[in-house]
């Protein structure tokens, strides 16, 4: 086991700004599972863990279904045409979302998609029903993914959507959400269609929403990670499109854009199933380098475009790795997502974002971890989700309680073990921090993170704090995130990993999924020259938040 011995200064009087909360979005796929019991329960955990209103993004917005969610499904079965030609609207779905969403205090990001089974032109091409499998060839066939037959009528339902909305909820409240037209129509998984075709959807959508509301928020294109050349020139011509291109609708030239939205993995591992048990898997990570490259390579493309350098950027899907329904019985790799590597990597990335972000103006408006929960798996499945079975916390939930505790105003922070992931021999492994202040109260998150979830170490940490904003006495909290503390699963790994624990066995797990001190509250002299120094050690995936205050 490797030690390293990381110096860490934090200057308590050098200001950096407002530590902008990037980190506060969550998204998933299974839109109806929002309003489920479960769903509701963990939406009161989000709202206890929030300082700030969260954005909730979904996928199935706008598709045709039972409203019964399954792994990566969803509806809300909006639209519907009549016999006669006239359109109805169904909120019955919608309402019970965005009142769950709204009542837990939190902002939707609607996201305009997929087709509705009747907007699709060819609807019922192949067979209607295939009874061995219980679907649709709206479903089957991926009809979902098409263009519309009608534009103006698509037009008419994302007025119909905003226009509710605004009813419902208030002008006012509506106009601090995202409405967001699709998602990833640069991949064939979720468009069918041609560029041209997306941006003259785009275009439509907008004049259907801002006809519902002018001062709504509405952008996209919510491309994959803009590394790949295939994936970057996309969001260029898409952006060229609403600076330079011809409205469909309007014929004038450029079309509202209110925000722009790209995504970014960190890992395509290369079988994500493998079904043979006899079969050794290749180890394999997600990359903090790879993510990095995609950002970047996202802002350099909208910075080409001088005409949008006041719109906000979102990076809406931001995740260590493809497939958040994937998990350890698929591969052995989606380990990562159960243990106190999510937090530890999650913390690591928000760091460097608002680094990047400080070369770009900040307009980074927020990142967006694709993770809510599953019905029917298995406890600890693996898969990119926030609890496990009977709603047992994850360690990802005690990183955003990290996050959440840090103060309002960066503070500068230097460290003898940081990395530059992007560097051209950049370190496998790193102690960095990320420090801010409010009032007379010093927060200092530190982690010891790598890439390669299966390596092993440790580092003995020098905390240098200097120029702190109190003399006399300073009370210290110092709360820790690794494999003895603030880890359902490390508990349920020491229980025999049960997948029917019993009642004492739950409670016991769950007596470890709140966020936990390293050590009893401490109090300190702080001397006339404001400075302290904290000595810990940190093991290799750890995660520390120190809370240094007047006593």
């Amino acid at each position: 086991m490797e030690t390293l011995r990381a110096t860490v200064r934090v200057n308590c009087r050098e200001w950096q700004g407002e530590l902008k909360r990037i980190w506060a979005s969550i998204g998933y796929d299974e839109i109806n599972w929002t309003y489920s019991p479960r769903g509701k329960a963990l939406y009161r955990t989000l709202r206890e863990i929030a300082e700030v209103p969260y954005h909730v993004r979904s996928h199935n917005t706008l598709t045709t279904g039972n409203g019964l969610s399954q792994p990566a499904r969803g509806s809300t079965n909006v639209y519907h045409e009549m016999p006669d030609g006239s359109v109805q609207y169904d909120w019955t779905i919608v309402d019970q979302l965005y009142d769950t969403i709204t009542g837990a205090g939190f902002r939707p990001v609607i996201e305009f998609g997929f087709m509705p089974r009747d907007l699709v032109l060819t609807h019922n091409a192949g067979p209607n029903w295939l009874r061995d499998a219980g679907r649709e060839s709206y479903e089957t066939e991926g009809l979902w993914k098409l263009p519309p037959k009608d534009y103006v009528r698509w037009a008419d339902l994302v007025y119909e959507f905003v226009r509710h909305c605004v009813e419902r909820y208030g002008a006012e409240q509506v106009s601090r959400w995202h409405f967001e037209v699709w998602n990833e129509p640069d991949l064939p998984t979720y468009w069918k269609g041609t560029l041209e075709e997306y941006c003259r959807l785009y275009d439509y959508a907008v004049a259907g929403a801002t006809r519902a509301l002018p001062s709504v928020k509405i952008g996209g294109p919510a491309t994959s990670g803009p590394a790949l050349e295939a994936a970057r020139e996309y969001l260029r011509r898409f952006l060229e499109h609403c600076v330079l291109g011809t409205n469909a609708v309007t014929g004038e030239t450029g079309t509202r854009l209110d925000f722009i939205s790209f995504h970014t993995k960190g890992a395509h591992y290369s079988r994500p199933r493998v079904y043979n048990p006899f079969v050794l898997v290749e180890r394999e990570s997600p990359s903090s380098a790879s993510m990095m490259r995609d950002i970047r390579a996202g802002m350099e493309t909208v910075a080409a475009f001088p005409q949008l350098s006041s719109v906000a950027v979102i990076v809406d899907e931001c995740d260590p790795a493809v497939g958040a329904v994937y998990g350890v019985y698929d591969n052995p790799n989606f380990i990562v997502t159960n243990t106190e590597y999510y937090p530890n990597f999650l913390c690591a990335l928000v760091k460097r974002i608002l680094d990047l972000d400080m070369w770009f103006n900040r307009r980074i408006a927020f990142i967006t971890t694709w993770a809510f929960y599953f019905e029917g798996k298995r406890f600890f499945e693996g898969n990119r989700t926030l609890v496990t079975g009977e709603n047992i916390e994850k360690p990802i939930l005690n990183g955003f309680r990290m996050l959440s505790r840090l103060g309002q105003t960066r503070l500068r922070t230097t460290s003898t073990h940081s990395r530059d992931v992007l560097g051209a021999a950049a370190p496998d492994v790193e102690v960095d921090t990320l420090a801010a202040l409010s009032g007379k109260k010093v927060t200092v998150l530190l982690w010891h993170q790598a890439d390669a979830w299966w390596e092993t170490g440790e580092a003995k940490v020098q905390l240098g704090l200097e120029e702190l904003p109190f003399q006399g006495k300073a009370t210290l909290h110092h709360y820790r995130i690794d494999g003895e503390h603030s880890n359902a699963y490390a508990e349920w790994v020491r229980q025999g990993k049960p997948q029917d624990p019993s009642p004492a066995q739950v409670a016991r797990i769950k007596s470890r999924q709140a966020l936990e001190l390293l050590w009893p509250p401490q109090t300190f002299d702080v001397p006339p020259s404001r400075s302290l120094m904290v000595d810990f050690s940190l093991p290799l995936f750890g995660t520390s938040l120190l809370e240094i205050e007047p006593a």
